[in-house]
């Protein structure tokens, strides 16, 4: 199980592939409070967010929020540093000892100070690749979509991603 932000949710949505990460994953952990902040997008008019309403009924999505005091504390704490779903997010990862996916820069940084494990849409989209769910020039694709629909992804290609893993073994 892993724990996702809105980031996540929301670019794997706008392509109808959420699917991936219940391949890759089996079950996710959304935090209440960015299940919030889907529904509060869906409000304001982005219906490709509908879809991780669908899957929230499919079953294979847990919500979870900060219980512990540690964990509440934590939420607490990072409000002041990352968004709402963000903090809700990472203080959910720690508190349960999963890893944490979101595409915001801040959350990343944030979670990685707090010793988690971090990854998001790219690394979703690699794994994939390299578990022979999807090929290359499919992933490829989606992140073309991905990108044509609003996403600043930091790379044009997934053989990026391939090609620097290569030179750091050279």
């Amino acid at each position: 199980m892993i724990v996702v932000n809105a980031t996540v949710l929301s670019n794997l949505s706008r392509v109808d592939r959420l699917g991936i990460l219940k391949e890759l994953y089996g079950n996710i952990v959304i935090p209440i409070q960015v299940y919030e902040e889907i529904l509060q997008g869906i409000s304001e008019g982005y219906s490709f967010l509908e879809t991780v309403d669908k899957v929230a009924e499919e079953g294979w999505t847990v919500f979870e929020a900060p219980t512990s005091k540690e964990g509440i504390n934590c939420f607490k704490e990072l409000l002041v540093l990352v968004g709402y779903g963000g903090a809700a997010g990472i203080a959910v990862a720690k508190e349960l000892g999963l890893l944490f996916f979101s595409d915001d820069k801040k959350a990343r940084q944030v979670a990685k100070e707090q010793g988690l494990e971090v990854s998001g849409t790219l690394g979703t989209l690699k794994l994939a690749v390299e578990e022979r769910m999807i090929s290359i020039e499919e992933a490829d694709k989606v992140l073309g979509e991905m990108i044509r629909g609003g996403y600043r992804s930091p790379i044009q290609s997934m053989k990026e991603l391939f090609e620097s893993e290569e030179e750091g073994r050279d």
